[in-house]
């Protein structure tokens, strides 16, 4: 078998940080690869340094049933053609059109969950959709050789519902030099990320009236509007700012200059209460103490570097507390900052990367 692979997913591709991490580790291993997705009107060229092929599907509808119909017709018939033996897909909303290609020209399979797909917010009181996103993870996880996803709760909660083995993809950074510095002149809070629904975002801006500090939103999203009209609405033009999306390769600039970093979740979601975001070691890497919610992973990775506050719920008082003890008590603020220094040089790809060549090659080798 060739080490040829295509990877599938649902999304625009310059700002999906786990898939170019993975694709350039491929690459680095001898793999052809090829990142197939979707373009948008306002997509970003691909970069010409990304050493793998893409692919991106023109599709006439932007979300709902009518999307990720298109989207699972047009990626069936171009896996049909595609000559890679091996197919990664990620999620279930690539995955039947990956399954029943793979099947069909007898490739090998790949699934990687970035999430705990039918526990989302967006589909919270939409049980009727949910359920049959279940019904197609029921129908085509079996036909998937390994599979993986970003936490140990989420890979323990998967198996418990589709009694098969996941294993743990962390979504570790690569360690950039220098190491961050702890000089930080300005009280700039950042949330780094997708602006949508379930992420404490609208309790954030809210929080900001407590709060003597200058909020960055790097990234936009389904709530990009909603947040500008409601920062416009308390009349905090002059504290909170957008960035906008930038690319992967200049988050690190915007992280390093910042004080505090923010990771809020609803705890309405399932996928949320065991997910471990890009974000959290992306704000470890920047040497950047964050605040956090007291979710079972994050948890689980604070007791081994006290890198976070946790708090328990998005009252706008529990986040400016926690976020004001961290601004006004420079010793507390250190404590963490060298906490984070010591367990970027823990959590980083280039110790994730040989457990997920090695399933990647366990698929490649098998027979």
């Amino acid at each position: 078998m060739s080490k040829s692979i295509t990877c599938c997913v649902s999304n625009d591709l310059t700002n999906d940080r786990r898939m170019i991490r993975l694709c350039n580790t491929l690459v680095d291993s001898g793999w052809t690869v090829q990142l197939v997705g979707r373009e948008l009107p306002n997509s970003k060229p691909i970069p010409q340094s990304w050493r793998f092929k893409t692919k991106r599907f023109k599709l006439p509808f932007k979300r709902g049933y009518l999307f990720y119909a298109t989207l699972n017709i047009r990626l069936y018939f171009y896996l049909l053609k595609n000559t890679a033996p091996v197919v990664l897909s990620v999620d279930y909303d690539t995955l039947s059109a990956a399954a029943r290609a793979t099947a069909a020209r007898k490739k090998r399979l790949v699934f990687d969950a970035h999430e705990w797909f039918e526990e989302v917010p967006e589909l919270i009181g939409r049980s009727k959709v949910r359920d049959k996103w279940i019904k197609i993870a029921r129908k085509y996880l079996p036909s998937t050789h390994v599979r993986f996803t970003v936490s140990k709760g989420i890979a323990e909660k998967l198996n418990e519902r589709y009694q098969l083995p996941f294993d743990v993809i962390h979504n570790f950074p690569k360690l950039q030099d220098p190491e961050p510095s702890a000089v930080r002149d300005q009280n700039i809070i950042v949330y780094a990320g997708v602006l949508n629904k379930g992420r404490g975002l609208q309790e954030m801006v809210m929080a900001m009236h407590e709060l003597k500090a200058t909020l960055w939103l790097v990234g936009e999203g389904d709530l990009s509007d909603e947040l500008r009209d409601l920062v416009k609405r308390e009349g905090l033009i002059h504290k909170v700012i957008f960035h906008g999306k930038v690319a992967p390769e200049e988050l690190d600039g915007y992280l390093r200059q910042a004080r505090v970093g923010i990771n809020l979740l609803s705890r309405e979601s399932a996928s949320y209460e065991y997910s471990l975001a890009n974000k959290f070691f992306d704000y470890v890497h920047a040497g950047l103490p964050q605040v956090c919610m007291d979710f079972p992973e994050y948890r689980r990775m604070n007791e081994q570097y006290r890198v976070a506050s946790l708090v328990g719920d998005l009252k706008k008082y529990s986040i400016s507390y926690a976020i004001n003890h961290l601004l006004d008590d420079r010793n507390y603020w250190f404590t963490y900052h060298v906490s984070c220094l010591e367990a970027r040089k823990h959590w980083q790809w280039e110790k994730e990367a040989p457990r997920f060549l090695e399933l990647i090659n366990q698929v490649e080798s098998s027979d």
